[in-house]
Order: C-alpha cells, then structure tokens, then sequence
C-alpha cells in the first residue's frame, strides 16, 4: 500500500499509513474525526504554522512535534497506548469498550514507549503547572511484532513539522492534561483517571484497592464469628461467598487482561502464581494440624484425619466431606480441623477449570473472527454468557438436590452447587471489561447507593439467615452472591462512595491484607483452645482464641507467605526444594496421624454395632461354671449406653462366669419419649421407634424368658426436651415425676416373666462445650447425679423385684468423668460411651454382684428389694456389693 493519505484506517487523521503505523494514538474508529485547532485556542501565531499550533513554549521543543501536539500527563499516556485508543470529534481521549488494563495482578508485558520515555517539564508558560511530555525516543518496538517502528516523516522538530505541512489536512487536536496541582491528593491509585475540560474518564487499570481488603476483614470475621459460635452472628458462614465472588470477579479480570495485553493467555504461568500464592500457608498449617493429631486429638479422630489430610494437599477436601457424611452443621461431635478446608477445595478446582474454559472460549473466537477487536469482544461476549448461565445452572441444581431431599452437606460441599458464587463474580469482571462507555455520574451516585444498600443487606443477612435455613437451598446462595457482586460493582466502579469509603476504614483493609491466614489458622485453634483446657468462657476465652490466631496468622503471614510470594530469599534455592517441602509436609502429616488400634469408636460404629445386636448371638457360656445345667440368662436394655456395654468385654466376662447376656438395646432410644431432645444445643429428634420401647422390650422378654433384666438408661434423659409442646429438663418437678412413671413402666415390663430387675447407674459424661464455650447442660454432672437419684426411687417402689448397681462408681469414680483408670481407656473418644476397657472394668466389679442376685445362698449377699443396712447406706464408694433401693 503506497504511502499518502489512507481514507479507511487513518480517515480523519491526515496521516499516512507509515505515519498511522508509527502513532497509535492518532487511530480514530472508521467514521469519528479529529476536531481541527481553533487559532483562536492555541495563542497567536498562523493557523498553518505548526510550532505556534503546539501552544505556548514550543519553540524549539522537539518533544512536542513528536506527539503531534497530544499533552498528555504520564498516567493518560499509559492508558492511551492501549490498542486502539483514539479521539472523538471533540478531542477527548477515548479507549475501546473494555479497556481496563491489570486486574488483581501486575501482569508482565513488554515495556511501552510511556514506560521508556524520558519525562521532561513543560514550561511554565500558559499557567499550566505540572504537564508533563515525554521527551523524544529512540524508534521503540512496533505494535505489530516484526515491524520496524520509523521516525516520523521529514525527522524531528520544526523542519519535519513543515516538511509535513503540505502533506496532510490536519494536525491532530490537542488533549489537555490534567494539572497535577488540580488532582486530589488523595485519589487513590485505582479511582478512575482525573479529566480535564478535553477529556473523558477512562476506566482505569484495577490495582490494589484497600476497600476489596475491608470486604476481605468483613467475610473473613463473619466466619470466625460463627465458628465461635456469637448467637448475633448465626450466618457469618456466609462470608465464604464473598469470598467466592471476589476470587471469581478477581481471577477472571486478570485472565482477559492477560489476554487483551498478550493476546495469549500462559495457564502454566497462572497456575504456578496461585500455587505461590495459596500452597506455602496450607502447608504450615498442615505442620500445625499435624501436632494437633500428635499431642491433643482423640485416637478416633485421628483415624479420619490422615484421609482429610491428604484431601485437603489434593485439593478434594469438599469431596471427601460429602460423600463421608461429615456435616459441617454437626455441632455436638468434634469436627475435623481440616474442615474448613473444603472452600479451598472449591476454589482450587475453579482455578483449574475455569481459566481452561476462558482459553477455550477466546481460542474458538479466534479461529471464526477475523480482526482482533471483533475477536476479542466475541470472546468476552461468549464467556459472559458462560458464566451467567453456569450460575444460573449451579443455583438449579442446589435447587434439585433440595427436591430430592439430599443432605444439606452435599449441597454445602459440592463444587458444582457452590460454583454461583464464582460464576456471578466472573460475570461482573466481564461486564466492566466489556463495557464500551465510562459510567457517567448520575449512574455512579445510583451505584454508590446501591452499593451502601448491598453492604447493609449482606450484613443482615449474616446476622439473621441460619446456616441451615432452607432458603439458602433452595436459591438463597445465588441471590446472596448477587448482593455481594452489587457491592463489589460499588467499590471499584465508585471508589469515593459511602460502601468504599467504609470498607478503606482501619483496620479492615489490614485485616484484610492476612485473611487467607486468618481462615487458615483459626479453626484448628479453635478446636485447640477450649474451656476445658483453659478453664477459660465467654468473652475471655474469645478473646484468647482470637489472640492465639492472630499471632499465628502474623507470623505465617512474614515468614512463609511474603517471602515466597515475593521470592525474598538471601540465599538461592534450588528447584528441588518445593517437591521436597511438599513431601516432607506429607510425610510429616502421615507420621502423626497412624490410626490408634485401641482407639474407641465413632459414629459410624455405633451404627454398625446396634445393627449386629439385632442378629447376634451371646457369647459362649462356660460349661464349667455352668455344671452341666441350662446357663443363667440375662437381658441388657435401653440406649447406645447400653449398646456399648454389651458388645464389649462385659458379656465376654459374664459368659465365664456362667451368665448369658443378650443385647436388648437400641440406639438413640432411653425411657423417655418425648417429641424433641436437644444435643449440643441443636434439636435431636428421636428414632421413631423409640415411642414403641415398651413393646420392643416385653417382645424381647417373651423371647429369651430372663433371669435377670438390666437396664442402663441416662443419656437422653438428661438433655433438654419438649414434652407434650413445652420445653423442660431433669430438675422439673413435672419431668421428674413423667421420667418416673417411663421408669415404673420398664420395671413392670422387664419383670412380667419373673426377671429380677436390675437398674444400673449411668456413669458422668465428659464436659462438651459449644464453639463460644458454653457448657452443654447435658454433660453436666449435677444433671447426670439427679437421674441416678431418681433411679433409686423407682427401685424403692418395687421392693423385692428391683435392685441399683451402681456402674457410676466403678466408671466415674467421685462423680467424675474419667476417660480412663490406671491406663486404661474406659470411655471412648466421645466421651459419652463404654470402652472395652471400660466393659471389661464394669464386668469385674459388677458381674459377681449380678451372680450375687440369682445365687443369695451361695454368694451370702442381700437379695432383690432389700432395703440396705447402715453399711450400705454410707455411700458408694466401693462398689462390693449391690445397692437395693
């Protein structure tokens, strides 16, 4: 193409191709014009005179020709050697729909002519302080890679501007700059660009905005206000999801400007950023996970914790949670301290996936556009309609799920389910970058309101929506998500509105600045720094938990994320010593989490124990002790209490000793039948088959035909319940007089075949306390003490048919809980149940006094219903014999 005037791509400019080539600022789109100078604006000089043209103080200033007479300031300079930046017919500096250059991360790129330039004052003339034009420059890099970038024709200065004067139209109209003393000395770095009367805002690069810090503290806070169990605070969980929106909003801006900038997108380079970025604090605080499995976890935690740990190193932590059944609303169980992790998980998986899909997306544009411009919005176009309807797709199937009555778990956990939240993020960056005009200033002051609006919506929406409400299910993480993206828009659209401006306060945006460590590091201290090993409640066990994270937090913060984000070392490291860190960490973690063989039981096996008691038989009875008769047989009713004792070395000790025992207990199931029990402060519905206990145990009584009927009953008794609609507990004169009736029931029922009843005391359980410390009243001990009285006033209403043993002095000696004696495990980890330490324990102390009962001549003991002498009334401490009612 012959150089001269190009009417389709330089029309308006007056410039040749060779001259289009050489200034991209100059490149107007097809149909917009240049407005030419007015004579009247550039001082005193002829129209045609092109040094006068350039304004006061050009004389001589090469600097000047070499612009064209384009004044720019540095930061408008930037932003117009973007590609495609032109101006409108009335001379304002325009940038293509989308322009906003870095997202959350300074990207790499080939040094611009702004960045090489030498800066140098303009003069003072004018009463223009402050303007800055770039010096001349050696010819830089052309924007097509391969092409030289010439001079201007006719050279530099005045001879080249009047070499040129003959050839073109037009000079291309000035742009004023705006006057550094006429800029706000406040205006943050990434506030929208300052304009003067000539110019238009541009939407400025997204650098590091305090305000997206502040919402960082809020979401961060929220969710260890929940973990800590504030009653005002019931959904900070919810933070997690702005969390989600702002790595979705984030993560997807910095993926298309990598694209706008590079015209590639280096997934290798991103991955290896977000590994730098995430792995180093996972990575200690596994160390720390692991010394809590080492010196502070139960032996069954342990056993789930390796499993847990490995997920989380692999990113699959939600998985694992999900299809383990670990509900992360269970809160009457201890929870894994890696359960905090499955939102990593989650994240991590989208980091994978989804700068894939954008790569897909902009790689199909480009084989089916054929200009870069329109390749580039058919992309953006493409990926914004993905991630609304991928949003859209992940609320639906939360919505599904909550159809077909799944676990709320699996929808909590699921990457899929969750995937909205990051999705609206992503919408929201490609919104802004796909937008072609600025925002004007009526739709900021809308924006800013909405923005206020948003945050006090999210706020009160943590502060009333339970983590478990069924609106979340069924929508409500969308629409939650929603509000947060409007705040999001709020805070880097309009930077000096009210929601900003809050958020900037201090010292959220420091806080902010450490979240992914705060997240990181206060579960597991939490779980470690309890009441019980402080003896510390309330507000000042808070304040500790809170202390120890923050410390943690700090120094993680300064001594393993920082310098290896920023690769600060002073010394150098060789590539080998990021696999071998991450395997010493696993070999670290696998070390301190073997599976204890002696570990007591869990959840699961309590469940898998009621189902072998409904089919199993009792042990072998020794023929010696028996003498060739039919063995003595006894039944052994009422809850998991019960459930534990018989299947441990209990019945192996009663069967030497001649006495045959059958599990006749159910799981979940004392006397009382009451619609609703509270465990850990949550409602517990029972098993429906508990209400038929009655019929349940006078099935089993006709069957076996007993000598003996044991019942061990207590844990469900001493919670909170509603009875008969009323909230009651242990302690009320009219729950104590209904516990006595279920009590006069059991006994008649379990005798009706002649059985001698035996009622045996349930042992103290381990103190449990919720997440803001708080004792659970059913582990207290007084509570636990007032049934066992009422234990013995049953019996003393069936004189001659009922005697107490007292099993609390063998297993909770004083009254107190003991996991275990002489080295012995008799409770297991959950502090409730009997060990087969604990069973072999009671079997010592309890079956002679059983054998006692049926054989008063041979053992020379008290029968059944014998009131007790003074001996037996003084206390038991010694569990020598039984103790009648």
């Amino acid at each position: 193409m012959k150089s001269g005037v190009h009417d389709d791509i330089g029309k308006g400019t007056g410039l040749s191709r060779r001259e289009f080539d050489t200034y991209p600022l100059a490149r107007p789109e097809p149909g917009l014009r240049r407005r030419e100078r007015d004579p009247a604006r550039t001082g005193p000089g002829r129209a045609g005179d092109q040094s006068q043209a350039l304004g006061p103080g050009a004389d001589g200033d090469e600097s000047q020709d070499h612009l064209s007479g384009l004044f720019l300031d540095r930061s408008h300079l930037d932003a117009a050697y973007q590609d495609d930046a032109y101006l409108d017919p009335e001379g304002r500096l325009r940038q293509p729909r989308g322009y906003q250059g870095d997202e959350t991360e300074r990207i790499e790129r080939r040094p611009m002519r702004a960045d090489r330039a030498r800066e140098k004052p303009r003069g003072t003339g004018g009463g223009r302080p402050g303007v800055r034009v770039p010096a001349p420059t050696s010819p830089t890099r052309s924007p097509r890679p391969g092409a030289p970038r010439p001079g201007p024709p006719g050279g530099h200065g005045r001879a080249g501007v009047a070499d040129r004067a003959g050839t073109r139209r037009s000079v291309p109209a000035a742009v004023e700059a705006v006057p550094a003393a006429r800029r706000a000395p406040s205006e943050p770095e990434t506030g929208p660009l300052e304009t003067g009367p000539l110019t238009a805002p541009v939407l400025a690069p997204l650098g590091h905005s305090p305000a997206l810090d502040g919402l960082r503290a809020l979401a961060v806070l929220g969710v260890m206000a929940y973990h800590a169990g504030l009653s005002w605070m019931p959904g900070g969980l919810l933070g997690v999801d702005a969390f989600f929106v702002l790595s979705g909003f984030l993560i997807t801006g910095l993926l298309i400007a990598e694209y706008r900038t590079t015209r590639r997108i280096d997934l290798r380079s991103f991955w290896i950023r977000r590994t730098r970025r995430l792995m180093p604090a996972l990575l200690a605080m596994m160390v720390g996970v692991a010394a809590y499995a080492q010196w502070v976890a139960a032996p069954s935690e342990v056993t789930t914790l390796r499993t847990d740990a490995l997920a989380t190193l692999g990113y699959v932590a939600n998985w694992r949670f999900a299809l383990s059944d670990q509900s992360y609303f269970d809160h009457f169980s201890t929870p894994s301290p890696l359960l905090h992790t499955w939102s990593l998980a989650v994240e991590e998986q989208f980091y994978v996936l989804w700068p894939l899909c954008v790569y897909l997306l902009m790689w199909h544009s480009g084989r089916t556009a054929a200009r870069w411009r329109t390749q580039r919005r058919k992309a953006q176009t493409l990926i914004l309609t993905v991630a609304v309807l991928g949003a859209e797709a992940s609320a639906l199937l939360g919505l599904l799920l909550v159809v077909l009555d799944t676990d709320p778990s699996r929808i909590y956990y699921g990457t899929d389910s969750r995937a909205q939240a990051l999705l609206v993020g992503a919408a929201l960056a490609v919104w802004r970058i796909q937008r072609r005009t600025p925002l004007t200033d009526r739709t900021k002051k809308g924006l800013a309101v909405v923005g206020a609006l948003a945050g006090a919506t999210m706020l009160g929406i943590w502060a009333t929506v339970d983590g478990e409400s069924r609106v979340l299910y069924s929508g409500g993480f969308l629409g939650v998500a929603v509000v947060v993206m409007l705040l999001v828009a709020s805070i880097v659209e309009v930077p000096r509105g009210p929601a900003a401006r809050v958020l900037s306060c201090p010292p959220l945006p420091a806080i902010g600045r450490v979240s992914y460590g705060l997240y990181l590091w206060h579960w597991p201290v939490f779980l470690t720094v309890t009441a019980g090993r402080t003896g510390l409640s309330g507000v000042a066990l808070l304040a500790a938990r809170v202390a120890v994270t923050a410390a943690v937090t700090l120094v993680s913060f300064h001594l393993v994320e920082n310098p290896i984000r920023r690769r600060k070392f002073r010394f150098p490291v060789p590539r080998v010593t990021v696999p071998a860190t991450i395997g010493a960490v696993v070999a670290v973690v696998l070390v301190a989490t073997v599976p204890d063989p002696s570990a007591g039981r869990g959840a699961d096996d309590l469940e898998r124990l009621a189902a072998q008691a409904a089919n199993a038989a009792p042990p072998t009875v020794n023929a010696q002790a028996v003498g060739g008769g039919r063995p003595l047989r006894a039944i052994l009713a009422g809850d998991s209490l019960a459930l534990t004792l018989g299947f441990s070395e209990f019945s192996v000790t009663a069967a030497g000793a001649g006495l045959e025992v059958h599990d006749a207990a159910e799981l979940g199931c004392g006397v009382s039948r009451a619609e609703t029990r509270f465990l850990g402060g949550e409602p517990f519905p029972p098993p429906h088959t508990c209400v038929n206990w009655p019929t349940r145990i006078q099935q089993k009584v006709d069957e076996i035909r007993p000598d003996l009927a044991l019942l061990l009953v207590g844990r469900w008794e001493v919670t909170d319940q509603i009875l008969n609609g009323r909230r009651t507990q242990i302690g009320d004169p009219k729950f104590d007089a209904y516990l006595g009736r279920e009590l006069d029931l059991a006994i008649t029922t379990m005798s009706a075949r002649g059985a001698k009843v035996v009622l045996l005391t349930t042992p103290m359980f381990e103190t449990g306390e919720s997440s803001s410390g708080s004792i659970f009243p059913e582990t207290r001990t007084d509570r636990v003490i007032k049934f066992n009285a009422l234990l013995r006033q049953a019996a003393t209403r069936h004189p001659g048919v009922t005697t107490v043993i007292d099993l609390a002095a063998v297993l909770s000696p004083g009254n107190e809980y003991r996991g275990e004696i002489d080295g012995v495990q008799i409770r297991d980890d959950d502090g409730v149940h009997i060990s087969n330490g604990g069973g072999a324990r009671a079997g010592k102390f309890v079956v002679p006094q059983l054998l006692q009962l049926l054989r008063p001549a041979a053992g020379g003991a008290a029968g059944a219903g014998q009131q007790p002498g003074p001996a037996a009334s003084a206390g038991p401490a010694a569990p020598a014999g039984p103790d009648p009612g």
